[in-house]
């Protein structure tokens, strides 16, 4: 097996289990929602955990990851890699804070309902 074959498959079935998680947690009644969460986010915050290790800076305040390479061809700057996880969560919590439509909120679940 090549590495591109390697690496396409487990991007795929990343890119499958993310969209999963996100349609549950969008379009999932609260019970659902609630499982899932309870199943993959620590998986999702333990990914992110060695995403951010991987790009700490180094004494200089470079990425080691991204600004590796000779000192003179670095390019002073933060990290691109952790900039984008940023902007991406904030961008995510601010148009579910704006939207704040119906659509978007948690519908209840049975057992909501049946408590009720």
């Amino acid at each position: 097996m090549s590495n591109q074959v390697l690496f396409a498959g487990l991007r795929r079935n990343l890119d499958e289990h993310l969209e999963r998680v996100f349609r549950v947690a969008v379009d999932g009644d609260a019970g659902a929602a609630l499982a899932a969460m309870r199943h993959d986010v620590p998986g999702i915050v333990a990914a992110l955990q060695v995403l951010a290790d991987r790009h700490r800076a180094d004494e200089n305040g470079c990425c080691r990851a991204c600004r590796s390479g000779p000192f003179w061809r670095r390019v002073a700057g933060p990290c691109r890699v952790l900039l984008d996880v940023h902007l991406a969560v904030t961008v995510a919590m601010t148009a579910r804070t704006s939207a704040g439509s119906q659509s978007h909120r948690l519908r209840p679940s049975s057992s909501d309902l049946e408590s009720h």
